[in-house]
This record gives C-alpha cells, sequence and structure tokens, in this order.
C-alpha cells in the first residue's frame, strides 16, 4: 500500500484506528477515534509539527525530545510521523511506552532491549521507532540505561521522547537528540 499523504487518503486506503486486541464491541474513546494520523491534520503546535514535516521530507529521523504543556499534542505528532516514515511496517515497527508508568530499569533492559534487537522488515533507509511518552519521569537509573541502549542500537532504532519538562531528561540523552 503506498503511504497516504492525510486523512482522506487515510480514509480512501483503508488505514483505520489500532483496535487490535479490543473486544468486536469495544468503542475507542473519542480522543483515540478522532486523533489525526498524518502530519498535515495537526492542529496547533505549528513550529515543531513543521519541523517534523521536514524529517518526514527527509525521511532521516534523529532521536527527539519533544517537551510542552500537557495536552499538545507532543505523543501524537510523533506517531503522526512514524506512520508517515514507516507506512506499513508502523504497527510493527513502533514500541509506544508510557514511561511514567513503565519507568524503571527493567524496562529498560528487557522492553525496550529486546524491541531494539529484533528484526523488521522496513522501507528503505527506516530505523525502527521507540517512543517514550512523559520521558521525564524516568528514573534517572532508566535514563541511563536507555543512553547505553541509544548508543548500541542508533543504527536500527530512533529515540523519541515526549515530556513536559525537557530539563528533566539527563544531559547525556539530551545531547543525542534532537530537541524540538
Amino acid at each position: 500500500m503506498a503511504r497516504a499523504e492525510s486523512s482522506k487518503d487515510a480514509e480512501n486506503s483503508g488505514v483505520k484506528p489500532n483496535t487490535a486486541g479490543a473486544p468486536s464491541n469495544y468503542e475507542l474513546p473519542w480522543v483515540e477515534k478522532y486523533r489525526p494520523i498524518f502530519l498535515d491534520d495537526i492542529v496547533g503546535n505549528t513550529e515543531t509539527v513543521e519541523r517534523l514535516k521536514i524529517i518526514a521530507k527527509d525521511g532521516n529521523m534523529p532521536h527527539v525530545i519533544i517537551s510542552g504543556m500537557p495536552g499538545i499534542g507532543k505523543t501524537t505528532s510523533v506517531l503522526c510521523l512514524a506512520r508517515q516514515l514507516l507506512g506499513d511496517a508502523y504497527t510493527e515497527a513502533v514500541l509506544e511506552l508510557n514511561a511514567s508508568d513503565e519507568r524503571g530499569v527493567d524496562v529498560v533492559r528487557n522492553r525496550i532491549k529486546g524491541f531494539a534487537q529484533k528484526k523488521v522488515t522496513l522501507p528503505a533507509g527506516r530505523q525502527k521507532i521507540v517512543i517514550l511518552d512523559e520521558a521525564d519521569s524516568m528514573t534517572s537509573g532508566a535514563q541511563q540505561a536507555l543512553r547505553r541502549t541509544m548508543e548500541i542500537y542508533s543504527g536500527t532504532t530512533r529515540f523519541a521522547f515526549a515530556c513536559n519538562q525537557s530539563n528533566k531528561i539527563i544531559e547525556p540523552l539530551q545531547s543525542r537528540c534532537a530537541i524540538l
């Protein structure tokens, strides 16, 4: 399937919200049902979205930190970028974690490292993407472990941190990321 450029293209191509694992009578929450799918669908946060569009166009995603107030679309923006970069491989090539729920060293050592090691068929020149929502909630130890994981798997995996306060991300991680 060719990559759709907007939600109208997505509707025509059959792209649907992810309801995998949900009961057949499950109704998606409104915010998930109407969540933007592509960067062109996002309203607001214009400067960050424009920078993400450039990354999508170039196809070369760096590690990124997006910070700002709750609810402005940080995670949604990164999910849209991932969908545009990865196309059909999106489901298999994206790991999204809420760092406030899963913030310890074990998550980095097990889930993130395991995902980074996983073999996935990707479009040429693309990498898997780990999205850490509320990354400023991660413990210092988990952030230190993540630094090493980022170094080892930088050829195959990119990391996107969504946080309210980027100053709570340790400097060694900040120095490896584009801060948007």
